[in-house]
C-alpha cells in the first residue's frame, strides 16, 4: 500500500488566498515550533470570525496540504529540504548619481539577498496590491505591492493597513486631540475618521514596483 504523505500534493489547485494561509502556517510552524490556533490566523489575517479562516484549513486539510491531530490541531507539517525555497542574492553596485552623472562604480559593494532586506519576519509579513491612487504623494501608486508587516506598534505618521469600521484601508494614521484617524497621500481624498472602531492590521515596511 502506497503512503499518500510521500508524494505531496501539488499547491497549483488551491486559491491564493489558501496559498497565503499554508504559507503563513509552514513560516509560523519553523519560527515557533508549533501550530498557529485558529484564532492566531484569524488574527493574522483580519478576520472577525474564525469559522471563516476554519473553512480555509478544512480545504487545505481536503487537499491534503495539512493533517489535523485527534484534538483538531494542525499537526506540525514535514518540510523536506527541496522544498525550502532558495533566497534569492544578487550583487549591489553604486551609489547611482539621480542627479548629475557621476563615475561608474564597476565593483559591488556587497551581496544583497532580497528576503533579508525588504522582510525582518516571515511569519508576520504579507503583501498587498494596491487599488487606487490616494497615496500618490507618498510613492505608492496602483499596482504596486505595498511589504506589510503584523504584529508591530503602529506609531503617528506611519503608512498603515487600517481597518475603518471593518473596511480595509491603506492610509496613513493620523491622530488630532487624541484622537486617531487615516489621511491619504491625495488631496482630492478627505481624511477618515471612524463611526465605531479604528484598527490596524499591519505597517507598510516598503513598496515594490514592476516596470
Amino acid at each position: 500500500m502506497v503512503n499518500d504523505r510521500s508524494f505531496p500534493q501539488s499547491t497549483m489547485t488551491l486559491t491564493p488566498h489558501q496559498r497565503t494561509v499554508l504559507n503563513y502556517i509552514r513560516e509560523f510552524q519553523h519560527k515557533r515550533g508549533y501550530s498557529p490556533s485558529l484564532a492566531d490566523l484569524a488574527l493574522a489575517f483580519g478576520v472577525r470570525s474564525k469559522n471563516a479562516i476554519a473553512k480555509v484549513v478544512n480545504v487545505l486539510v481536503r487537499e491534503k496540504q495539512l493533517e489535523k491531530d485527534p484534538k483538531g490541531r494542525i499537526k506540525i507539517i514535514e518540510i523536506h529540504e527541496a522544498e525550502i525555497p532558495e533566497a534569492m542574492t544578487l550583487p549591489l553596485f553604486g551609489p547611482i548619481a539621480a542627479g548629475f552623472a557621476a563615475p561608474v562604480e564597476e565593483q559591488a559593494e556587497e551581496m544583497i539577498t532580497l528576503d533579508d532586506y525588504l522582510v525582518r519576519d516571515r511569519a508576520s509579513t504579507f503583501l498587498l496590491r494596491v487599488k487606487g491612487d490616494s497615496m500618490i504623494d507618498a510613492g505608492i501608486h496602483e499596482g504596486d505591492l505595498v511589504v506589510v508587516e503584523r504584529g508591530k506598534e503602529p506609531r503617528v505618521n506611519e503608512i498603515v493597513v487600517g481597518v475603518l469600521d471593518g473596511e480595509f484601508t491603506l492610509k496613513r494614521l493620523k491622530r488630532n486631540k487624541g484622537k486617531y484617524y487615516l489621511q491619504a497621500e491625495n488631496p482630492a481624498y478627505p481624511d477618515m475618521y471612524a463611526m465605531e472602531e479604528l484598527q490596524v492590521a499591519g505597517v507598510v515596511k516598503s513598496v515594490i514596483r514592476k516596470y
